[in-house]
C-alpha cells in the first residue's frame, strides 16, 4: 500500500496527487487529508474512477481515506482532463447548448459597480428570480466563490430560495478554499463545499455560464 501525506497541499492539490498515483499504476493508496473538504474531495474524486474508498478520522485532526483502485481506476477518462476555457453568453440568450449544462456563477455578493447597497438588492434579486424561470431556463448548477460564498452560509437571506433551488435539482456548489479563507467553513448552510478542480471541470463542460 502506498501512503502519501497531502495535510499540507491546499485544494485542489489532494486530488491532482491522488490522481497522478493512480494514473502511476497504484492500486491501494492511504492518502493523509488535513480536513473534512479534503476528504470530500479525495473521495468524491475517487469514486468517480471508480474506486472503492473508505475514510477514518486521524489522531489529532484530520482523516485517513484508503482509496483502493479498480482496473478502470489507473487509466485517465477517454476523453482526458477538460481545460479551463469557457463558454461565454452570446446572443443565444440564456438557453444552454443542446445537452450541456447551464451554470450560474457567482462571484461577489453584490451584482455590478456603483452602490454597494443596491448591489446586494440586484444579486438578491437576480438569486430569487432564478425560481420563476421557465424549465428550459432553470440552472444545472449555480457555482459561488470569492464573496459570494457568504449567500451560502448562515446569516445569508437567501438560504430559503437556495434550498428550495437545491430540492428541485438545482446544484449549490461553494468555493471550499474561499469558505476557509473567509471562516465560513463551518458556517456552511446550504449546498456543499468543492475544490478548484471541480469548479473548472463545471465550467469547462457547461453549455452556457451567466455571471450576473
Amino acid at each position: 500500500m502506498r501512503e502519501i501525506d497531502v495535510r499540507h497541499l491546499p485544494c485542489p492539490g489532494p486530488v491532482l496527487e491522488v490522481r497522478k498515483q493512480l494514473e502511476a499504476g497504484e492500486r491501494e493508496i492511504r492518502v493523509l487529508v488535513a480536513d473534512d473538504l479534503a476528504r470530500s474531495n479525495v473521495t468524491r474524486f475517487a469514486a468517480s474512477r471508480q474506486a472503492d474508498v473508505e475514510a477514518e478520522p486521524l489522531e489529532g485532526g484530520g482523516w485517513v481515506v484508503t482509496v483502493r483502485a479498480s482496473d478502470a481506476s489507473v487509466a485517465p477518462p477517454p476523453e482526458g482532463d477538460q481545460g479551463l476555457e469557457c463558454t461565454l453568453p452570446g446572443e443565444g440568450g440564456l438557453e444552454r447548448a443542446p445537452g450541456r449544462p447551464l451554470v450560474v456563477q457567482v462571484t461577489g455578493d453584490r451584482m455590478g459597480r456603483g452602490d454597494d447597497e443596491l448591489g446586494a438588492l440586484l444579486l438578491r434579486s437576480f438569486l430569487k428570480t432564478q425560481r420563476q424561470l421557465e424549465p428550459h431556463l432553470t440552472p444545472d448548477a449555480i457555482i459561488f466563490y470569492n464573496a459570494g460564498v457568504r449567500l451560502c452560509c448562515e446569516g445569508s437571506p437567501l438560504l430559503d430560495d437556495l434550498r428550495v433551488l437545491e430540492e428541485t435539482g438545482v446544484e449549490i456548489i461553494a468555493c471550499g478554499t474561499c469558505l476557509n479563507f473567509f471562516g465560513l467553513a463551518p458556517k456552511l448552510a446550504v449546498g456543499r463545499g468543492s475544490d478548484m478542480l471541480e469548479i473548472a471541470s463545471r465550467l469547462s463542460e457547461a453549455g452556457r455560464i451567466v455571471r450576473p
